[in-house]
C-alpha cells in the first residue's frame, strides 16, 4: 500500500518555492538559527501557493536537537548520555491516520528490518503535532507524526536502506532517518511549522545548521509527503528533464519514490551517497555537471574531472533550480547551469545565510556584500568545532577532483571535448570544387512509401537540404490527427511533442547557444563511482552517416563502418514474418537484444535496410521501445542491462525531426537515417546532406529549448500519445489520451498496416500519399458571409458536411444532443460573459504582423459588438491608445515590447503570454524590413532595426514568478482582468490549478492546430495537443479544487463556426477565440506566407498602396479598406452570434453560462473504431471540502505598501503639493511592486483624468531591501530611491523617471549591498536607472532607450584562468541580451555571455588594464550570438560616457557620498582612456526566418 494508495484523488506534481539555509558561524549548536530560519520562511510566504488561505506546505531541517532527546531518554527510563553517541539515530515518520491499528506492526516490522541491518531502535514515541492549527485540506491528508530513536553502528547508509524497505512495506513516508539530522514539514503556511510541532520552539531544540523551504505546489492539492526539504535536500525548481532522471535511478536500481520530481532528485543523490560511497560534493557535481561551454575555459586537469564526470553520470537533472543540500557536516549550494532561480549568499554578526531571497533580512545586518550565486554556480560549507568553513566555487572543484582522483583515475579524459577521437586531421572537404560531383538517382517512390513517408516529409526534406535551415510557415496546422488519417501513418505520427508551460520556461537556443548541446554518448558508460566502463565515443551530433567520412568528421561524428570498427556491435533487424506475426517477431527482437548485451555488445544496431527482404518491416519507434524494455533485465550487480549498451537506430523510417527526437526520447543514442540520407544526397549531392545535417543540429537545439531543456541527453519521453490503444501504448510509456480497449490504433491494426506497406515495394505503380487540409476548402464560405453574399448558414453547413466527410480533429466527431422541440425563442437568449455580449474573442494579433488597416479594423469591429479583441504583443499604435479600453485586450508576454503603464490602462484584459498553440515557447523575430516608423512607434524600437522577442526564461522562470507578474498588473491597474495563455500540454489541468492560484483570472488555452504568426513547420504539426483536450482537462481539474469559478476559461486553436463554439462551452469553455476567421472575414486566402511580408490582399504586410506593392514586386495586391474590413468582421461576428443563440435556444437554454461544462448533452457521431471520447463525456464532482462550512482564513494582503503609497501621494496632490516625498524603512522582501501601484494611478490620470504634474520621490532605507518589482512600470515624474539592495524586476517595463538602488550603512560604519537580483531593467523604454552593488544575471534584457548605469567595481583583478567568469563578476550573466535602444554604463566586470542578439542601443564598459578589464577581457565576455563590435569611444560615446557618470555621481553626492563620487570623477577627466563602446554591427536577417 503507497501514498499513492492510500490518496487516491491527490495527483503528485511538481515544485517551485522559496529555500534558506542558515549556519552559526562558531560552529556550536544554538537555538537562534532554528528560530530565525522559521521567520524568514514567514517572510518568503509569497513564494509559498496557496487555496483558500490554506499554504502549500513549509519544512525545515536541523541537527538532531540532542539536548532535548537527552530529556526524552530520561523520561523514558533510558540513558540520556546515548543522545550524544555519535551513533544515536533519530527516525520522523508519516503514517496515514487510517493505518492507525497497525502501529504495533509497523514496529515490529522496524525491529525486524533493523536488525537485519544492524540498526538497534530504542525508543518509539508519537511525535507532538497540534492538528487544531491546520486548515480542512490540511486536516484531510494529516498524517500520524511518529519518532523513533536507537543506535546505528554503521552510520548512515543501513539506516537509509532500513527506509527503502520501510516504505516498500508498509504505508509510510519516511521523513528523515539519519544519525545527523531531523526534517520537521507540515502542509501549510509558514507560521504553522512551529505551532504545529511545539517543540520547535523549546530553548532545548538546538541546531548548527538549519535549511527552511516553502513550497508552492503547481498540482492540486499538496500533501504532507510532499512538503520540503527531504533528506538531503531543499529544491527551489523544477526538473525538466525528470523522465529522464527517473530512467537513470531505474537503470542503477535506485527505487524511485512515486512523489515529486524533488523526491526523486533527493533519492538519486541519496542512492550516489550511500550505494555508490560518493560525499555530496561529488554527488552534486555528478548530478548537476557543469555545461561544456564552462568546461572549455577550466584548467585541463578539471577539463578531465567534469568529461569523466559526464560519463558516468551526465546532465540528466536541467531545469530551472536553488538548492541547498547537506549531508553529516557538509553542505553545498548550487543554482542550474542557466542561473534561473535566485540564491544569493551573505552573512550576519553571527550566521551564514543563503536565501532565495535576501530581503528576509535587513541590509543593516550584512557585515560584507551580499553576493548572488551565479548560473551553475556551487558553494561548499563544512560545519567543524572551530566553525563553518566555507569554500568558493574554484576550490569546491578542485576539492571534488582530489576526491574523485583518489578513487579512480580521471586524467585525459579532455580528449573526448572535441568529439570522436581520430588520429590524422581531416581531409579537406570538396577538395578544390572544380570536379562536377555525381548526385545519385532518386529512391523509388514504393521505397518511401513502405517506409511511411508523404508529401509533407518530402517537401520538409528539399527545405532542409536546400537552405539548411528549418522551414517556416504561417496559419497552423488543420491536416488530420493520425487517428484519424485514413492513410496510416508511421506510430510517431502519433505522438505530440509536450512544450514548457509556466513552471519551467523555454529558453533561447539562437541567443543563449553556449549553454545548448547535442552530444550523445556511445559504448559502455562507467558506473557512477568510475568502475565497468568500456569504449565510449562522444558524438557532437547524434546522428550517424552511412558513408563520408570527411562530413562525419566535419560535424563531429562517425559513419556506420566506423562504429563497427571501433565497437563490440550487433546488428539486430526489426521485422516480422508473415508467418510468425507481428508479436512474435517483435518478441523475438528482445531476446535478441538481452542474448546480444549479455554477450557484451557495446552498440546495439538497430537496422532496417533489410526489414522487408524475408519478411515485414516492424515500425521502428515500436522496436525501439520493446527494445528498451526488454533491456531493463538486471545483471549480478542489479545494474540494468540497457545501462551497459547503446543503441544506434539505422533506419529508413526516419523521415524528419519529430523523428529524430521521438528516438532519442524514447532511448536511443544516435540515429543513421538511411533513406534520408539518400534522398539528401538525390537532391542537392554532398551540400544537401550538410544542410540535412546542420538543420537537424539546429532543429533539436529548438525542440529541447522549447521544453527548457539545453542539453540533448536530458531529453526523454517528453510526448504524448493520442489514440492509441494501451497494449500498444504501454509499450512506449507515456501519456495516452482518447485510446482504450475498445478504439483506438493497437496492434492488429498496426500489423494490417505494415503487411500493406509491403505491398508497395512490390507494386507497379505507386501513388504519392495524399496530403488533406481543411481551411482552403471553407475561406470562400466565409468571405460569402462576411461580404453579406450568403446566410451564415451556409458557411456553417458547409464546415459541418466537410466534418463529417473528412474530420481533422477529436471535436469534429462531437455532436450536441438537442431534444425534439424547445419552448426558448432565439431572441430570449442572452450570450453575454461578464460586459461583453458575444462570447468571442478576436485572439491576439500583434501590429507588424498584421498591417495597420487590418490591426484597427480587429478593435473596431470588436467595439462594435461589445466583445474583446486582444492585441498581440507588440506595443499598441500610439493614438489608440485609451480609446477601445472595455473592448482592448493588451498581451505583455511577459514584458517584452513596448510594455508600460499607459499601454497596460488602456485595456480591461492583459494577457501574459506563456505560449501558444503555433509556436509554444518560442518569441517572435519581426525582420527589418517589416519595422516601419509606425511600428518601430508601437514597439519604442528603430525603423528598420530587426526586433526580437526574448522568450519567457527572463522573468517567468516558475510559478511564484508569474504569480509575482499577475500581482505586479494587478498592482499597476486593479481593475483589469489577468489572462495567462497557455498550450496545452498533458498535465494542463495541474498547471491551470497553479496558474489559478497565482491569482490569474483568466486561463487561454491555446490548441496546436492555431495560431496565425508564423512558426516552424515542425512545431505547427507537432508541438502541444489539441484545444478540445485542453479545455476538458483544465474544466475538470479546476472543478475537483474548488477553484471553477475563480477564473474564466478562454479556448482558441482551429476553431471556425458557432458550433465549434458550443462544443467548447458544452467541455466547460466561457469563451472562444478566434484569429485565422477574423483574418478570412476580411479576404485572407490561407496561402501560409504571411512571414513573407507579400501578403496580396494587405492583411499581414505594411505595403499599403499598390504603387509600394508594385516597388515590391507583388504581381497583385488588394489594400485594405478599413471600413470595409470593420463591416465584414462585425457581419461575420454578429452572424456567428445568431447562429449562437439559434443553437442555445434549441437546447432550451436561456443563457450560455447554464451550459458550461455540460458535456452530458455531447455525444460521438462516428469514427468509433478510431477514437474513443468517452474522457469528454465523465462527470466531475466539486470536492468535499467546499461544502466544508468553517471560516475562510483570512489575512492581511502581502502587499499593502504599494497601495498605501499612492493613498498618501494622492492625498497630498489633491491637497496641491507638487513636490512630494514619501519616507519609509526599512522595508523587506515582503513589500513587493513598491511604486507600481502609484504609476498605474498617475498613467490613468494623465490618460483619462486631468493629468499628473508632481514630482514624487519614494524613498527607502534604513537597510532596506525591496522585494521584487520594484519600481516596475514607472513612469516621468517619480523618483524612486532605495538606501540597502532591491531584489528580482526591479524597474522592469519602465517608461520614465529614475531608480536608484545605492548602498545602506550597518552598524559598523560600512556602506553595503546595493545591489539588485535577476531581470534589473527587463524592456525599460526611458528614465534613468541607478545600481551602485551588483547584479544578478539577466541585467538589462530588451532594454529598449533608458540609461542604465551599474556601479560595482571589482575588489581585485580579474582571474579567467580559473574558469566560471559568472562567479566573480558584477553582473552574473546574459547582459544586454536583446538590446534594442538606450544606453548602458559598466563601471565593473559585465560578466559573461553580453549583448546576444543586441541589435541596437549602446554599451559603455570599463577599461581598466590593471584590474584585468581589457579588451580581449571584454571580447571574452560577448556571447556567442553577440552581432556587435568592441570599440574605442567616438565623440558621442565621450559625450555619453560624460553624462552618465556624471548623473551617477550626482546621486551619490545627494546620498551623502562625497568620498566616492570623489573618486569617480577623476574617470571624466578622460573617458576615451577609461571606457570602450559596444554597439551592434547592423545586420539583417533573411526574410524566411521571420517568425511574427
Amino acid at each position: 500500500m503507497s501514498w499513492k494508495d492510500a490518496y487516491p484523488d491527490i495527483p503528485l506534481g511538481r515544485d517551485a518555492c522559496g529555500i534558506i539555509a542558515m549556519a552559526e558561524k562558531s560552529g556550536k549548536p544554538s537555538h537562534r538559527v532554528v528560530r530565525r530560519t522559521l521567520e524568514s520562511l514567514y517572510r518568503m510566504a509569497h513564494r509559498a501557493g496557496a487555496i483558500r488561505g490554506e499554504g502549500d506546505g513549509t519544512g525545515i531541517q536541523t541537527d538532531i536537537p540532542r539536548e532535548l532527546w537527552a530529556l526524552f531518554l530520561e523520561q523514558a527510563g533510558l540513558d540520556p548520555g546515548l543522545a550524544h553517541n555519535p551513533r544515536f539515530f533519530v527516525g520522523h515518520f508519516f503514517v496515514p491516520k487510517k493505518e492507525a491499528g497497525r502501529l504495533q506492526e509497523f514496529e515490529d516490522l522496524l525491529r525486524r528490518e533493523g536488525q537485519r541491518l544492524g540498526v538497534r531502535p530504542v525508543l518509539f514515541r508519537r511525535g507532538e503535532g497540534v492538528s487544531e492549527v491546520l486548515g480542512p485540506v490540511g486536516r484531510r491528508t494529516e498524517p500520524l507524526f511518529l519518532q523513533v530513536a536507537g543506535l546505528s553502528p554503521d552510520g548512515d547508509a543501513p539506516l537509509w536502506e532500513l527506509g527503502l524497505r520501510l516504505e516498500a512495506s508498509f504505508p509510510v513516508h519516511v521523513v528523515s532517518l539519519s544519525t545527523h539530522s531531523v526534517v520537521y514539514k507540515v502542509r501549510g503556511a509558514a507560521e504553522l511549522l512551529k505551532r504545529y510541532y511545539p517543540e520547535l520552539s523549546r530553548p532545548e531544540f538546538k541546531s548548527r545548521i538549519a535549511l527552511g523551504h516553502n513550497r508552492y505546489s503547481t498540482n492540486t492539492l499538496s500533501t504532507f509527503e510532499q512538503v520540503q526539504p527531504f533528506g538531503l535536500i531543499g529544491h527551489n525548481g523544477e526538473i525538466n528533464t525528470i523522465e529522464r532522471l527517473r530512467r537513470e535511478m531505474d537503470f542503477l536500481g535506485i527505487p524511485r519514490t512515486g512523489g515529486s520530481d524533488s523526491q526523486d532528485l533527493n533519492r538519486m543523490l541519496e542512492g550516489l551517497i550511500y550505494r555508490y560511497g560518493l560525499t555530496l560534493p561529488e554527488a552534486m557535481d555528478l548530478v548537476f555537471p557543469p555545461v561544456l561551454g564552462e568546461i572549455k575555459a577550466l584548467p585541463e586537469d578539471l577539463q578531465d574531472l567534469y568529461m569523466a564526470l559526464r560519463q558516468r553520470f551526465g546532465p540528466l537533472a536541467q531545469g530551472p533550480a536553488a538548492i541547498v543540500s547537506r549531508h553529516g557536516d557538509e553542505a553545498v549550494f548550487a543554482t542550474d547551469a542557466m542561473g534561473l532561480r535566485p540564491l544569493w549568499q551573505f552573512e550576519t554578526p553571527y550566521e551564514l545565510v543563503f536565501s532565495s531571497e535576501r530581503g528576509v533580512f535587513s541590509a543593516e545586518e550584512f557585515v560584507s556584500e551580499p553576493k548572488p550565486l551565479a548560473p551553475g554556480e556551487k558553494v561548499y560549507l563544512r560545519l567543524t568545532p572551530e566553525g563553518a568553513k566555507v569554500l568558493p566555487f574554484d576550490r569546491h572543484q578542485r576539492q571534488v577532483l582530489e576526491r574523485v582522483a583518489a578513487r579512480t583515475p580521471v586524467e585525459g579524459y579532455r580528449v573526448h571535448l572535441t568529439g570522436p577521437l581520430r588520429q590524422a586531421p581531416p581531409p579537406l572537404a570538396g577538395g578544390s570544387g572544380v570536379e562536377v560531383e555525381e548526385k545519385p538517382a532518386p529512391p523509388p517512390l514504393g521505397l518511401e512509401r513502405a517506409f511511411g513517408w508523404d508529401r509533407w516529409d518530402q517537401a520538409y526534406l528539399e527545405a532542409l537540404a536546400k537552405t539548411g535551415n528549418e522551414p517556416i510557415g504561417s496559419l497552423g496546422y488543420d491536416g488530420p490527427l493520425a487517428a484519424l488519417n485514413p492513410e496510416k501513418p508511421n506510430l510517431s505520427e502519433f505522438f505530440k511533442e509536450t512544450v514548457a508551460v509556466v513552471t519551467n520556461p523555454a529558453i533561447d537556443r539562437e541567443r543563449e547557444v553556449e549553454h545548448f548541446s547535442t552530444r550523445t554518448l556511445l559504448g559502455r558508460r562507467p558506473l557512477p563511482d568510475g568502475r565497468g566502463g568500456g569504449r565510449v565515443e562522444e558524438l557532437l551530433l547524434p546522428i550517424v552517416l552511412e558513408e563520408d567520412q570527411a562530413l562525419a568528421e566535419a560535424f563531429g561524428t562517425l559513419t556506420l563502418s566506423e562504429v563497427r570498427a571501433r565497437f563490440k556491435t550487433k546488428t539486430l533487424v526489426p521485422q516480422f514474418t508473415v508467418e510468425e506475426g507481428l508479436l512474435a517477431g517483435l518478441k523475438r527482437l528482445e531476446e535478441e537484444a538481452v542474448k546480444a548485451v549479455e554477450e557484451g555488445a557495446e552498440v546495439l544496431i538497430l537496422s532496417d535496410r533489410e526489414a522487408f527482404q524475408g519478411g515485414v518491416w516492424i515500425d521502428v519507434g515500436l522496436a525501439v521501445a520493446a527494445v528498451n524494455r526488454a533491456l531493463m533485465k538486471r545483471d549480478a550487480e542489479g545494474v540494468a542491462l540497457r545501462r551497459r549498451t547503446s543503441l544506434l537506430v539505422h533506419s529508413g523510417g526516419v523521415r524528419n525531426l519529430h523523428d529524430v527526437a521521438f528516438l532519442l526520447g524514447l532511448g536511443a543514442e544516435a540515429v543513421a537515417p538511411w533513406l534520408m540520407e539518400e534522398k539528401a544526397r538525390a537532391l542537392e549531392g554532398r551540400k544537401g546532406l550538410a544542410g540535412v545535417l546542420e538543420a537537424l543540429k539546429k532543429g533539436l537545439e529548438k525542440v529541447i529549448s522549447t521544453m527548457g531543456i539545453h542539453e540533448l541527453r536530458g531529453y526523454g519521453r517528453i510526448f504524448s500519445a493520442i489514440g492509441l490503444k494501451p497494449e500498444l501504448a504501454e509499450y512506449f510509456g507515456t501519456r495516452n489520451f482518447l485510446g482504450s480497449e475498445k478504439a483506438g490504433y493497437g496492434f492488429l491494426e498496426l500489423e494490417r498496416t505494415l503487411l500493406e506497406r509491403e505491398g508497395f515495394l512490390r507494386a507497379e505503380k505507386v501513388m504519392p500519399a495524399k496530403d488533406f487540409r481543411f481551411n482552403p476548402r471553407i475561406y470562400k464560405a466565409a468571405q460569402e458571409v462576411a461580404s453579406g453574399k450568403a446566410p451564415y448558414a451556409h458557411f456553417q453547413e458547409k464546415v459541418r458536411a466537410l466534418e463529417r466527410e473528412n474530420p481533422v480533429a477529436a471535436r469534429q466527431l462531437l455532436e450536441v444532443r438537442f431534444p425534439e422541440r424547445s419552448d426558448v425563442a432565439p431572441e430570449e437568449v442572452d450570450l453575454s460573459v461578464g460586459a461583453h455580449s458575444l462570447p468571442f474573442v478576436i485572439s491576439a494579433m500583434s501590429f507588424g504582423s498584421q498591417g495597420e488597416a487590418s490591426f484597427r479594423a480587429y478593435a473596431e469591429a470588436a467595439k462594435r459588438l461589445n466583445m474583446l479583441c486582444i492585441n498581440g504583443e507588440g506595443g499598441e499604435i500610439p493614438d489608440m491608445l485609451g480609446k477601445y479600453t472595455p473592448w482592448r485586450g493588451q498581451q505583455v508576454a511577459s514584458g517584452r515590447f513596448g510594455v508600460h503603464a499607459y499601454m497596460l490602462n488602456s485595456a480591461s484584459v492583459i494577457e501574459i503570454k506563456i505560449g501558444q498553440g503555433a509556436k509554444p515557447g518560442e518569441g517572435g523575430h519581426l525582420p527589418g524590413k517589416k519595422v516601419s516608423p509606425k511600428v518601430a512607434a508601437a514597439r519604442n524600437a528603430v525603423p528598420g532595426v530587426d526586433l526580437l522577442s526574448p522568450s519567457n526564461n527572463h522573468d517567468l522562470y516558475s510559478i511564484e514568478d508569474l504569480a509575482q507578474l499577475i500581482e505586479e498588473l494587478k498592482t499597476v491597474n486593479p481593475k483589469a482582468l489577468v489572462s495567462v495563455k497557455v498550450p496545452v500540454i498533458p498535465g494542463i489541468g495541474t498547471i491551470a490549478v497553479g496558474i489559478a492560484k497565482a491569482g490569474a483570472d483568466v486561463i487561454t488555452l491555446s490548441g496546436f492546430e492555431g495560431g496565425t504568426g508564423a512558426a516552424r513547420l515542425h512545431a505547427l504539426k507537432y508541438a502541444g495537443l489539441p484545444v478540445e483536450l485542453g479545455v476538458r482537462r483544465v474544466h475538470r481539474a479546476l472543478v475537483r479544487a474548488g477553484l471553477r469559478d475563480k477564473v474564466e476559461i478562454w479556448a482558441d486553436g482551429g476553431l471556425k463556426t458557432a458550433y465549434d463554439v458550443l462544443r467548447m462551452v458544452l467541455l466547460g469553455a466561457d469563451r472562444v477565440g478566434m484569429a485565422t476567421m477574423a483574418m478570412v472575414a476580411i479576404g485572407c486566402t490561407i496561402c501560409r506566407g504571411c512571414q513573407l511580408d507579400t501578403c496580396h490582399v494587405g492583411i499581414t504586410t505594411q505595403i499599403e498602396t499598390v504603387e509600394e506593392a508594385m516597388a515590391h514586386g507583388l504581381k497583385r495586391f488588394v489594400p485594405q479598406d478599413l471600413d470595409r474590413a470593420v463591416e465584414q468582421l462585425t457581419r461575420f461576428f454578429g452572424a456567428m452570434g445568431e447562429a449562437l443563440r439559434e443553437l442555445v435556444a434549441a437546447l432550451g437554454a436561456r443563457s450560455l453560462q447554464e451550459l458550461r461544462g455540460r458535456s452530458d448533452l455531447l455525444y460521438q457521431r462516428d469514427h468509433l473504431e478510431e477514437l474513443d471520447l468517452s474522457y469528454f463525456f465523465a462527470p466531475v464532482e466539486e470536492p468535499e471540502w467546499l461544502k466544508d462550512t468553517s471560516a475562510h482564513v483570512l489575512r492581511k494582503p502581502l502587499n499593502q505598501l504599494t497601495r498605501t503609497i499612492t493613498e498618501v501621494v494622492m492625498a497630498a496632490y489633491a491637497e496641491g503639493s507638487k513636490r512630494l516625498v514619501f519616507q519609509e524603512g526599512p522595508v523587506d522582501s515582503t513589500d513587493r511592486a513598491l511604486g507600481a501601484h502609484l504609476a498605474g494611478e498617475i498613467a490613468r490620470q494623465r490618460l483619462y483624468g486631468k493629468g499628473f504634474d508632481a514630482e514624487v520621490e519614494l524613498r527607502f532605507d534604513a537597510g532596506s531591501v525591496a522585494g521584487n518589482g520594484l519600481a516596475a512600470f514607472n513612469v516621468e515624474g517619480m523618483k524612486v530611491v532605495v538606501e540597502g539592495g532591491a531584489q528580482d524586476g526591479v524597474a522592469k517595463s519602465a517608461f520614465g523617471g529614475t531608480v536608484a538602488v545605492l548602498k545602506g550603512k550597518n552598524p559598523f560604519g560600512a556602506y553595503v549591498d546595493g545591489s539588485v537580483g535577476k531581470s534589473f531593467a527587463y524592456g525599460a523604454i526611458g528614465g534613468l536607472l541607478i545600481v551602485e552593488g551588483v547584479a544578478d544575471s539577466r541585467f538589462c534584457i530588451r532594454l529598449s532607450g533608458a540609461d542604465v548605469i551599474l556601479g560595482g567595481e571589482p575588489e581585485r583583478p580579474l582571474r579567467d584562468d580559473l574558469g566560471n567568469l559568472a562567479a566573480r563578476a558584477q553582473a552574473k550573466g546574459f547582459a544586454f541580451e536583446y538590446m534594442t535602444r538606450g544606453r548602458a554604463l559598466v563601471l565593473g566586470d559585465p560578466g559573461p555571455w553580453i549583448c546576444s542578439g543586441m541589435t541596437g542601443g549602446r554599451v559603455y564598459l570599463r577599461h581598466w588594464p590593471e584590474m584585468g578589464l581589457t579588451e580581449e577581457a571584454m571580447k571574452r565576455r560577448l556571447a556567442k550570438g553577440a552581432k556587435v563590435a568592441v570599440k574605442p569611444l567616438d565623440a558621442r560615446g565621450v559625450e555619453d560616457v560624460r553624462e552618465l557618470l556624471s548623473a551617477y555621481i550626482r546621486v551619490l553626492r545627494e546620498a551623502k557620498r562625497e568620498e566616492k563620487a570623489k573618486r569617480l570623477e577623476k574617470l571624466l577627466e578622460n573617458p576615451a582612456e577609461h571606457f570602450r563602446m559596444v554597439e551592434p554591427v547592423s545586420q539583417q536577417v533573411d526574410q524566411g526566418v521571420s517568425t511574427e
